[in-house]
């Protein structure tokens, strides 16, 4: 696993939560965007699995509130100030250049791989850099809970394969106006 550097996630608790949060947050809002558009192309079943993994994030979310309820107010953080590893979205923002308008369950879960990936490897690195133990222990534990999200998305992607080729063949694809 590669590890970067993340600055200013890593310089003390707050700022490490409130970086916390928000990479929760951008995820939830991320998936639902992507079942709302999945939805409006009559993809219900992908779209209800995004809706479902934004529902996680959000649960996760709120476990990152309740920790940071312990410690105090977090710190406001200008949406330019987070510090990912060299992007300006949070890690476990799925990308929309991964989203096709036909996309299978499986795809959507390999979407969702990636996403969870990116924030085990975030929270490796916060932990690996800090110098905070506090910091530190919790990085660590995200970083845990987040090899276990890893896992559970394997586990339901080989209840859906891989679709057959030609997947995304549209015999009436959407009109285009330039």
């Amino acid at each position: 696993m590669t590890v970067t550097k993340i600055a200013n996630g890593a310089t003390s608790v707050g700022l490490f939560l409130a970086h916390a949060m928000e990479l929760e947050s951008e995820a939830a809002e991320r998936y639902d965007e992507l079942a709302d558009s999945m939805e409006a192309h009559n993809n219900r079943e992908v779209g209800e699995l995004f809706h479902k993994l934004a529902g996680y994030s959000r649960q996760h979310r709120d476990e990152v509130k309740r920790i940071a309820a312990e410690f105090g107010p977090l710190p406001k953080v200008e949406p330019w100030e987070f510090q990912w590893d060299n992007t300006a979205e949070s890690p476990e923002a799925a990308a929309f250049e991964n989203a096709h308008y036909l996309m299978t369950a499986h795809h959507a879960l390999k979407v969702a791989l990636i996403c969870e990936i990116q924030g085990q490897k975030y929270y490796a690195a916060v932990a690996a850099e800090t110098k905070d133990p506090t910091v530190a222990k919790l990085a660590g534990e995200f970083a845990d809970e987040e090899g276990g999200h890893v896992e559970l998305v394997r586990q339901w992607l080989q209840r859906y394969p891989a679709p057959p080729e030609g997947w995304d063949d549209d015999p009436d694809p959407p009109n285009y106006s330039e």
